[in-house]
C-alpha cells in the first residue's frame, strides 16, 4: 500500500502526463491502517481533479494522470482460517488423504490464525488463498476486480499492456500474490472469455522487494494470542529463500519479462508509531513511508516506459531480466538515482514544483488557491476562478497535507515527503533542500523562503530559485505577479485543473525550468 502511495504521489508530480493508469490495490488486510490512509490519497487526487466525473489526463501539469481505481480484498468475514474456507473438519473424516497433505505443509497453527490479517510471512498458505479468492471474485460481475480484468482483456485486443506489480518477498500479502497474480489474471480472463489470451498479450514487471525496517520481537502472550506472527529477524532469510525460488521456478521466469531487486543493507528502520506492542494488521498498522517505497514506484515507472522491442526479446525467449539499484556509499539519495542523468532535470522540476505548491496551499499567509476560489485576489486582477467547487479545494489541501505537512497546534505532522527524507537519514540525504525539512513549526514553515531555498545548496539544482522585490514585495506578491503574466489554460475544462495548471506554469517560470 505504501508503494502505490508513492506511485499516486509521482502521478501528483505530473510524471505520468496524459497517462490513463489503471491501479488495483489489493490487500488481505482490508482495515488496515496504510489501506486506509492509500484510499484517503486516492480520494484527494481524483477530487482535486474534479468531483464530477467522467476525469481526464492532461499534460503538462500537476495531477495530470487519470487514476482508474479498483480494490480488492478477499471476504473472510464469515470463515476467517483455514480449516473454516476448506471444511477441514469435515475434509478429515471424508477424504483424510486431503488433510494429511495440508498437514505435511501447514502447521497446526498456520492451519488455524485469523486470516483477516495478512502481514505473517505465510506465503505458501497465502498464495493459494489469494490465487483462489481471485478466480472466486471474477465471477462477480459487479466487483472492481471484474472490471479491471475486463480492462486488461480490452487492453490485450488493441495492443500489449504493461502490468506492473508492487509488493515485497518477504512479508505476507505482497509476497504471496507476486508469483501467482499473472497466472490468477490469466485464468480468471479465460472464465469471462476464452478467446482472450492476456498471457501471450500482456508484459508482467513486478518489484523484488527485501527487507528495509523492522520492529520489536512479539512478546510470547501476542505470539500465543496470533498463533502465527511474523518478526523482522527473519526478513533476510525469507528473503533469500524467495529469491532462489524465483531464480528457479520456470512458471515464474515465464510469465515476468522484469524484476526490480530493492532493499537497504540494513534495518535499523522502524516505521511503527506504536512501538509498545507488534501489531499483524488492522487499523492501527498505519506505518511511515520510506525512501525505498519511492524507488519501487520508479520502477514502475521505468517498466512502463521501456522500449517496447526490450520487452519482446524477453517475452519470445521466456527470459526474466533482474536489476538492482546501488547509491552512494555516503547514503546521499540524489535525483539521478531515481531516475537517471536524462530525467534528474525533469524529476527534480516537478518534485520542487508539487512541493512549492503545498507552501501556497497549506499556509495561511499565501493560501492562493482558496483565495482565488473565495475571490480574495481581484485587487491584483486574479479573477475567473470563483466558480471552482469548494470540495475540489478542500480535497487539494487534504491531498497537499498528506504529501507534505500538516499544522498541528504549534507543531507539523509529517506527510510523505518529510517521512521520506527522515528515513534516509536526514541532512542533506535526501532531493530536496535540509532547510525544508527542518522546519518544524507552523511558523517556521510561513518564514521559509522557498523561493531560493528549495533545492540542495552547492547542487546542480541551486541555480533554480527565484528573487523577489527588493521593496514592497515578498515570496506571494513576485508570485502572483508572475501568475496574472501566465497564459490562460487551453482545453482544460475544469476549472480546479485550470488553476493548478497555470499555477505550475507560473512556478516552472520563476524557478528558471
Amino acid at each position: 500500500m505504501r508503494c502505490i502511495e508513492s506511485f499516486i504521489h509521482l502521478c501528483a508530480m505530473g510524471m505520468f502526463d496524459d497517462t490513463d493508469v489503471h491501479l488495483l490495490a489489493l490487500d488481505t488486510d482490508k482495515d488496515n491502517g496504510n489501506f486506509k490512509r492509500l484510499k484517503e490519497l486516492k480520494e484527494a487526487y481524483l477530487k482535486t481533479k474534479g468531483v464530477n466525473k467522467p476525469y481526464t489526463a492532461l499534460k503538462d501539469t500537476l495531477f495530470s494522470a487519470n487514476l482508474l481505481y479498483y480494490q480488492f480484498s478477499p471476504d473472510y468475514s464469515r470463515s476467517s482460517t483455514f480449516e473454516a474456507i476448506y471444511k477441514y473438519g469435515d475434509t478429515k473424516y471424508k477424504n483424510k488423504e486431503m488433510t494429511d497433505i495440508a498437514d505435511l505443509v501447514l502447521t497446526k497453527n498456520t492451519r488455524s490464525f485469523d486470516l483477516k490479517h495478512g502481514y505473517r510471512a505465510q506465503t505458501h498458505l497465502g498464495s493459494m488463498l489469494m490465487y483462489h479468492s481471485i478466480l472466486d471474485e471474477v465471477n462477480n460481475t459487479k466487483s472492481d476486480l471484474r472490471r479491471f480484468v475486463e480492462t486488461v482483456m480490452n487492453a490485450c485486443t488493441s495492443g500489449n499492456p504493461r502490468i506492473f506489480i508492487l509488493g515485497s518477498v518477504f512479508g505476507g500479502t505482497g509476497a504471496s500474490s507476486i508469483p501467482i497474480i499473472p497466472k490468477a489474471l490469466i485464468k480468471g480472463a479465460s472464465i469471462i472469455d476464452p478467446g482472450v489470451d492476456i498471457e501471450k498479450k500482456a508484459y508482467f514487471g513486478s518489484t523484488l522487494l527485501t527487507g528495509y525496517f523492522s520492529f520489536k520481537l512479539p512478546s510470547d502472550s501476542e505470539k500465543t494470542a496470533q498463533k502465527v506472527i511474523a518478526t523482522s529477524e527473519k526478513f533476510a532469510m525469507n528473503s533469500q529463500a524467495a529469491m532462489m525460488f524465483y531464480d528457479a521456478d520456470d512458471t515464474v521466469k515465464n510469465t515476468y519479462q522484469k524484476f526490480y531487486l530493492l532493499g537497504t543493507q540494513g534495518l535499523e528502520w522502524r516505521p511503527g508509531k506504536d512501538e509498545s506492542r507488534t501489531m499483524t494488521g488492522g487499523v492501527d498498522q498505519e506505518n511511515d513511508s520510506h525512501y525505498i517505497e519511492l524507488f519501487a514506484a520508479f520502477s514502475a515507472y521505468d517498466f512502463f516506459n521501456l522500449p517496447e522491442n526490450e520487452l519482446i526479446e524477453y517475452k519470445e525467449n521466456n527470459r526474466v531480466d533482474y536489476l538492482f539499484k546501488s547509491i552512494d556509499d555516503t547514503g546521499k539519495i540524489t535525483f539521478s538515482d531515481f531516475v537517471g542523468s536524462e530525467k534528474k532535470n525533469e524529476f527534480a522540476k516537478k518534485i520542487g514544483m508539487l512541493t512549492a505548491l503545498s507552501f501556497l496551499t497549506l499556509l495561511n499567509d499565501y493560501d492562493f488557491i482558496q483565495q482565488a476560489q473565495s475571490g480574495g485576489l481581484t485587487n491584483v486582477k486574479i479573477i475567473g476562478y470563483e466558480d471552482i467547487d469548494k470540495e475540489e479545494v478542500d480535497n487539494l489541501k487534504k491531498y497537499m497535507r498528506l504529501f507534505h505537512f500538516r499544522i498541528n497546534g504549534t507543531g507539523i505532522i509529517d506527510g510523505w515527503l518529510r517521512q521520506l527524507h527522515r528515513s534516509a537519514g536526514s541532512g542533506d540525504n535526501f532531493l530536496l533542500s535540509s532547510a525544508l525539512f527542518g522546519c518544524n513549526s507552523g511558523r517556521e514553515l510561513a518564514k521559509f523562503n522557498f523561493n531560493d531555498e528549495l533545492f540542495q545548496k552547492k547542487s546542480d539544482f541551486d541555480k533554480y530559485k527565484f528573487k523577489t522585490a527588493l521593496f514592497g514585495g515578498g515570496i506571494f506578491t513576485t508570485f502572483k505577479e508572475g501568475f496574472i503574466k501566465a497564459d490562460e489554460p487551453e482545453n482544460v475544462t475544469n476549472k480546479c485543473e485550470k488553476l493548478i495548471k497555470r499555477t505550475y506554469a507560473t512556478l516552472c517560470e520563476l524557478y528558471n525550468f
